[in-house]
């Protein structure tokens, strides 16, 4: 496991960075739950009152949630949402990376003449990448717990570590599909490249949420955001998207085994 801990060194510093950054941004989120807790009580009224007078602005409200009604609520319209595209851009950037840095810093050659077959070079690479995504949701569910402790202790948060738990699951998918891509890819290429993936694919969630289209509401089966959505997770209670969850499960296994066929012909250089 000697090539695990080499990458896990040259990873753990960035994977810090992004977890603690990301978590003390999710953590002020909720610490500001109890300033627009009064706020939010407010504007449930008003909507009650609205309600009756069918104005369409209120479903426009709901596209985006509505307005929470607890501190679950809160965060799943104010925290979640920010930290799945983050995540996601985060892992993207992880697996993309973790292949790429070793043709970008030319250490390649070395690395591929070493006494280890190809299959376990990758395989090595595939568990740092799980370890770090684990480490990083394992960060962001502790300093998130520290958060509702503070404000909301009597807050039942069991459902964000269910959430958390899939969400997990969609990053470590994203990470893998990201270093699918850095084998087809140009040795070298730009880092940001990854970022198609993340970004897209919630772009794509969002609007299958945010339409009465019946066929643009299909969209959402060509997104993992879409089984980790937090709004419907913790907010609306929707049924799990299991056929969704199913697709880029099969996806992932997919590309995880074109990735080792396709390891063991890259060129070396």
């Amino acid at each position: 496991m000697k090539l695990f801990m080499l990458d896990m060194k040259r990873n753990i510093k960035s994977t810090l960075i992004w977890s603690l950054g990301l978590g003390l941004s999710l953590f002020f989120v909720i610490i500001i739950y109890p300033i627009v807790q009064d706020m939010m009580d407010a504007i449930n009224h008003v909507i009650e009152q609205l309600e009756s007078l069918e104005y369409s602005f209120l479903d426009f409200i709901d596209i985006f949630g509505g307005i929470p009604s607890n501190g679950i609520e809160y965060f799943a319209t104010e925290g979640a949402m920010f930290m799945q595209i983050a995540a996601g851009m985060f892992a993207s950037l992880l697996g993309f990376s973790i292949i790429n840095r070793d043709d970008r810093e030319k250490t390649a050659e070395m690395l591929y003449t070493l006494p280890i077959t190809r299959s376990s070079y990758l395989l090595e690479k595939m568990i740092a990448v799980f370890v770090q995504i684990l480490l990083f949701m394992l960060i962001q569910l502790g300093i998130i717990a520290l958060g509702f402790s503070i404000v909301a202790p009597d807050e039942n948060i069991s459902a964000l570590f269910i959430f958390g738990f899939f969400d997990g699951l969609m990053l470590v998918m994203i990470a893998f599909l990201s270093m699918g891509l850095s084998l087809v890819m140009k040795p070298g290429s730009s880092t940001l490249f990854p970022l198609i993936i993340p970004i897209p694919l919630y772009v794509i969630t969002t609007i299958a949420y945010a339409t009465d289209n019946h066929i643009l509401r299909l969209l959402r089966f060509l997104s993992p955001f879409t089984f980790a959505e937090p709004v419907g997770f913790l907010k609306n209670q929707r049924d799990f998207e299991w056929l969704n969850f199913g697709i880029f499960g099969i996806l992932t296994l997919i590309v995880i085994v074109l990735s080792f066929i396709a390891f063991k012909k890259r060129e070396i250089v």
